[in-house]
């Protein structure tokens, strides 16, 4: 990881003077700029900027968000006007950030030498030489660093201990099993819902539930794991016309209404059949009761078709 340079930075540096008449002119976005480059300077070799090549201005337009001529005149006028930066002919810079990466880097060195001295890694001075006198006043750099350093610390582990605890209340919101597999937390679920319809939903949960049943998988969310690829797959069937909801089939109905009516029409046709015979029969009987055969013109036949409307 690349090291997160930093340098002191006054809280009213806005009412310096120098910057206050470069703001009447640039307003806020050149007080961005000076800072952009400032940053820049702090991340570069000897703290200096160079502008030897015909490209460096789109370099520093480029961290400044404007175009190359603009970025040249604000950078000339910081330097000859505002007088914010210094300059020779291959190089510009902040007087400022010098000044203060010197004592830092200072300080840096002072600490250093004390934290050797501590550990034994060079041999410790005479008692009472002046190096003896210096290394005390590192001691006390280093102690000063030391306390800096773990404060610093705990900062950091305030700040992680209060992540952890936010995930630790993300984790215990309490899931539902909406299928044998696959389990959701209510939000999870309206929020399904109301991106793809209940319907979809109910889907998606089918075939995340088969397919995990099916080969053992186990995901760390199963709401994930549907944004991830299920949602996909629903609209792919969808797309192929596979996932349609049912309709209810009426040629059943129709064959079975069609077979009822032939019964029927099949029954009446037998009924009055029936009814022919057994007519006739009667109407034989009757006539050989009273001594007749055939009909009123000496036919000898078994009787007419008639013969049901004989007069009784």
């Amino acid at each position: 990881m690349k090291e997160a340079y930093y340098f002191s930075h006054d809280s009213n540096a806005r009412h310096d003077p120098k910057i206050t008449a470069m703001r009447g002119v640039y307003g806020s976005e050149g007080y961005g700029w000076y800072w952009i480059l400032v940053e820049m300077m702090r991340e570069s070799n000897g703290y200096k900027l160079d502008m030897r090549s015909k490209y460096a201005y789109y370099a520093f337009a480029s961290q400044m968000q404007c175009d190359s001529e603009m970025a040249h005149k604000f950078i000339q006028d910081c330097i000859t006007e505002f007088d914010l930066f210094a300059a020779d002919a291959t190089h510009f810079w902040s007087t400022s950030l010098l000044r203060r990466m010197e004592k830092k880097e200072e300080k840096s060195e002072k600490a250093r030498k004390a934290a050797e001295a501590r550990w034994g890694k060079k041999a410790a001075p005479d008692k009472g030489s002046s190096e003896d006198v210096g290394n005390d006043e590192c001691d006390l750099d280093a102690n000063a660093y030391a306390d800096e350093s773990k404060n610093d610390a705990l900062k950091e582990s305030k700040v992680k201990e209060s992540k952890r605890n936010k995930n630790k209340l993300k984790d215990n919101t309490p899931k539902i099993k909406f299928a044998e597999f696959v389990s959701l937390t209510q939000d999870e679920y309206d929020k399904l819902v109301l991106a793809h319809s209940e319907d979809r939903t109910k889907r998606m949960i089918e075939i995340l539930d088969n397919y995990k049943g099916a080969n053992n998988k186990k995901y760390a969310s199963d709401y994930r794991a549907i944004l991830n690829w299920v949602v996909k797959r629903v609209e792919e069937e969808e797309q192929k016309g596979g996932y349609r909801q049912a309709k209810p089939f009426n040629g059943g109905q129709a064959a079975s209404s069609k077979h009822d009516a032939n019964s029927q029409a099949q029954a009446g046709q037998d009924s009055w059949s029936f009814t022919d015979r057994g007519s006739n029969q009667q109407d034989r009987q009757e006539r050989e009761r009273r001594g007749l055969s055939g009909d009123s013109h000496g036919s000898t036949g078994t009787g007419s078709k008639y013969d049901m409307f004989v007069r009784r």
